[in-house]
């Protein structure tokens, strides 16, 4: 008999909500919904944080400015409180208190908790991601409260699997019943971005941990399988992790095409989808028009709406921008959210807010979330995808963009390198590397950036000329897109390969 299948994840980007800071927010949230579309048993176990990630607002396009990010009305009606929970350490000190919620969509339900007690841990649960002075507190609470809630559900229901998402959540197999499958699922490549061990929580949860440096480490030791994200990213992963190779799997990302995709039935021809996207594409001059007073006209639009981060290079655009050369013919969209303290990411959206503000066919939305992403990844012409090699996991904006027929020009990282085929049915340019650079340290990584730049310009050049000269040969690559992801990027197929025990039966 198949029981239910449980995610525990940090974010999650339902509708209407502030609870997320990016694309794994989204992609958790594309699956709750698919799952509950389907009929599958699927539990989400989230926090939820009362003042959401972060917004930030262009004054008059000088001033780039922090502001609040609030979950909508509609969201916060959905919820429904179905009680509290407190866990204590083994010594009997306050873990958490927490308020619990519950938000369904069909077969699916979401439990959210709402951290109350004690105040330090409350404070550091009021936004996401605010936990850089004491991260150990965050991760206990965070395994402390959601182990519990597994314990709570598998008392009444039987479990077929616990997936948890990302290291932040490591310590929660620890608190989990032996007897309980638990699996751990990354997101991160490179060997930078995985959190330090947080040692004290042995003794304060009074669990036996092993003796690795990091929270990837800890997450990998006890789990019985590991999955990564995208082919590339298994094989960084094996690399950086050689010791759990035999743990080691892959299932590549995939979207809520339902959600996401605008143009719901194959028109057929790239002439009537060439119809259909112009209509979407109207949209979004309107929607740009309106916020900026900018009028794109009938120039080919660019994109590149992406979370404001050095590795994804969004100074590749920068970089464009102030070379001289003729982009009368485009018009550029960016969008995007640096973290807080990423000062090199908050610098770099100024710079754009500074360019919106002078460049006349180039804007930049400041305030990234699903409904700009929504209008922006259908409308659009092209979208640029320009992560530095080895660092970009999978990526799902490319996937969005190309459900809906909106071609990529993609560095070769993450899970373009699946889905993208030169010339047909999107672009690829630059190096696939097949090592680590370290982008801050490393001196080849400028000289990497470089080769990839030009090859990146001469790449984009083309495209344009190809938009303007022979429009038709452009949106017969466009609708190869359209049918090409719809096919390869569904989350219907990232669930079989998750729950296929439930999908064999279904069918």
């Amino acid at each position: 008999m198949v029981g239910v299948f449980i995610d525990i994840a940090m974010e999650a980007a339902f509708e209407g909500s502030a609870n997320y800071a990016g694309g794994l927010g989204v992609l958790i949230a594309d699956k709750f919904y698919t799952a509950g579309r389907i009929g599958l048993p699927y539990i989400l176990v989230v926090p939820l944080y009362r003042k959401g990630y972060v917004d930030w607002e262009s004054i008059n396009g000088a001033k780039y400015t922090e502001v609040a990010h609030r979950h909508s009305l509609s969201f916060l009606s959905k919820l429904r409180c179905i009680g509290s929970l407190d866990v204590r350490s083994s010594n009997g000190r306050l873990i958490a208190e927490a308020e619990l919620y519950e938000y369904t969509y069909g077969s699916a339900k979401a439990i959210l908790y709402r951290v109350k007690r004690p105040v330090v841990a409350a404070r550091m649960f009021r936004y996401l991601y605010r936990h850089h002075n004491d991260e150990c507190t965050y991760y206990m609470v965070a395994a402390a409260v959601s182990s519990e809630i597994v314990r709570r559900i598998a008392s009444s229901a039987e479990v077929s699997a616990v997936d948890i998402q990302e290291a932040h959540l490591a310590l929660t197999p620890y608190l989990l019943p032996k007897s309980i499958k638990v699996r751990f699922v990354t997101h991160t490549p490179g060997p930078w971005g995985h959190p330090k061990l947080c040692k004290e929580a042995g003794e304060v949860l009074g669990i036996s941990l092993p003796d690795v440096k990091t929270m990837t480490e800890a997450a990998m030791e006890v789990c019985e399988k590991v999955f990564t994200v995208s082919r590339k990213h298994f094989e960084v992963t094996r690399m950086v992790f050689p010791r759990y190779v035999n743990k080691l799997t892959y299932v590549t990302n995939a979207i809520d095409v339902k959600r996401w995709q605008r143009i719901e039935s194959d028109p057929g021809d790239a002439a009537s989808f060439s119809k259909l996207h112009q209509n979407l594409k109207n949209e979004l001059t309107t929607i740009i028009r309106t916020l900026s007073g900018k009028d794109a006209g009938d120039r080919m639009i660019i994109s590149w709406c992406r979370r404001i981060t050095r590795y994804k290079r969004p100074y590749f655009v920068e970089w464009l921008l102030e070379e001289d050369m003729d982009l009368d013919s485009v018009f550029i969209v960016t969008s995007g959210k640096p973290h807080p303290s990423d000062e090199w990411g908050r610098r770099q959206a100024q710079l754009f807010a500074k360019f919106s503000r002078v460049i006349p066919n180039f804007y930049f939305h400041p305030s990234y979330g699903t409904d700009f992403a929504y209008y922006t990844l259908s409308g659009s012409d092209l979208l640029l995808f320009t992560p530095f090699s080895c660092w970009e996991a999978s990526g799902t904006s490319m996937m969005k963009a190309g459900v809906n027929g909106v071609p990529t020009l993609s560095s070769r990282d993450g899970a373009s390198l699946e889905l993208i085929e030169d010339g047909v049915n999107g672009w690829l340019f630059g190096e696939e590397l097949n090592e680590f650079i370290d982008i801050e340290r490393d001196t080849r990584a400028s000289e990497i950036d470089g080769k990839d730049y030009r090859d990146f310009v001469k790449k984009l050049l083309n495209i344009v000329n190809l938009y303007n000269s022979d429009r038709e040969k452009f949106m017969e690559i466009a609708y190869s897109a359209y049918k090409t992801f719809t096919q390869r990027t569904s989350m219907e197929r990232l669930l079989e390969q998750y729950y296929h025990e439930f999908m064999e039966g279904k069918e």
